[in-house]
């Protein structure tokens, strides 16, 4: 009767911790996104609630992402072959936070109105759709056309 308890407190455990990482690990990682974002554009005046839009997004695309034979081969080469690295002749010395908040950051910019507006810092930077480079028609360079009345 011990071992069954155990089990099935052990099981139950396991459960609330899931269900825990389920209900809250997704909003505290979004809430992340948006302090990475506040503190990497300062400089900018950013709408609220399109940070949370992008942060709602950007962990939609991230989950969506299914593992493939690539990416294990990739992290597994990372993790277990230190002989490439020996290979490696990058001069970026920042840290893994500043290299995912500069990314953040990038497509932050790219999902939102900056640039369509001349990537004007004055004006509030309102967020758009995710930037996806795989869809069609959406540069986030192109410039609506203005139409001018001649008289």
């Amino acid at each position: 009767m011990r071992r069954r308890a155990f089990l099935v407190g052990g099981l139950g455990v396991v459960l609330v911790a899931g269900l825990g990482v389920w209900g809250f690990g997704r909003p505290l990682t979004e809430a992340q996104i948006v302090s990475h974002l506040r503190r990497r554009l300062s400089f900018l005046h950013l709408e609220e609630q399109g940070l949370r839009e992008f942060a709602h997004d950007q962990m939609s695309a991230l989950l969506a992402k299914r593992p493939t034979w690539v990416r294990w081969k990739y992290h597994f080469l990372h993790i277990f072959a230190k002989s490439f690295s020996r290979f490696d002749t990058s001069n970026d010395h920042r840290s893994r936070i500043e290299r995912l908040e500069d990314n953040l950051a990038s497509t932050y910019l790219l999902s939102s109105d900056f640039f369509i507006n001349g990537a004007d810092e004055s004006r509030l930077v309102r967020y758009r759709s995710y930037y996806d480079p795989m869809r069609p028609c959406g540069n986030p360079f192109a410039r609506p056309v203005l139409t001018t009345q001649q008289s």
